[in-house]
């Protein structure tokens, strides 16, 4: 390898590792209530590495901040640089159901079930719970959160789900 493809190389790093930390400091911002200095993390971290998590945080923001339509538009971008990160697939079905689009909502989560990447599983069962709860499809909501319950049992919400569910079912 000759220098300048070391040095490219070594930049790409760089602004990758760079990228990593403005997300981190973008969260912790936001965590506290900081939301636009948690933006300026994420679209800094844009500039230095295009990447699904930037762009699924940076939606997160704006859902809190009540853009619900500009979260969706930043859930689906963040799909297109990464159609496997299930937190944007989740985040997505969750955005479009409260914007009343469920029957497109429930595509996404059944999307964020399959992603590899994605560390929050039971997610997109218990939003597919709520859906079918709410439409009055109890057995589909019953077994929607028996799965969840059964990736995340320490969960306390998805018993209380199931409890009630139960006695609808019944």
């Amino acid at each position: 390898m000759n220098n300048s493809s070391e040095m490219t190389s070594g930049l790409s790093v760089f602004c990758h590792r760079r990228a990593q930390d403005l997300i981190e400091e973008g969260l912790k911002a936001a965590s506290e209530g900081l939301f636009e200095q948690a933006t300026k993390r994420f679209k800094d971290s844009l500039r230095l590495d295009r990447s699904a998590d930037a762009l699924t945080y940076w939606a997160w923001v704006e859902s809190s901040k009540g853009n619900l339509q500009v979260a969706a538009h930043l859930c689906r971008e963040a799909l297109q640089v990464d159609a496997d990160f299930g937190n944007a697939a989740n985040d997505l079905g969750s955005y479009l159901a409260a914007l009343g689009q469920t029957d497109l909502a429930i595509s996404y989560f059944e999307k964020a079930k399959n992603c590899e990447r994605y560390s929050s599983r039971h997610f997109p069962y218990m939003n597919l719970g709520r859906i079918y709860w709410d439409r009055g499809e109890y057995w589909k909501a019953f077994k929607e959160y028996r799965q969840a319950q059964k990736i995340c049992p320490d969960e306390q919400s998805i018993g209380a789900a199931l409890e009630k569910l139960g006695q609808l079912i019944l």
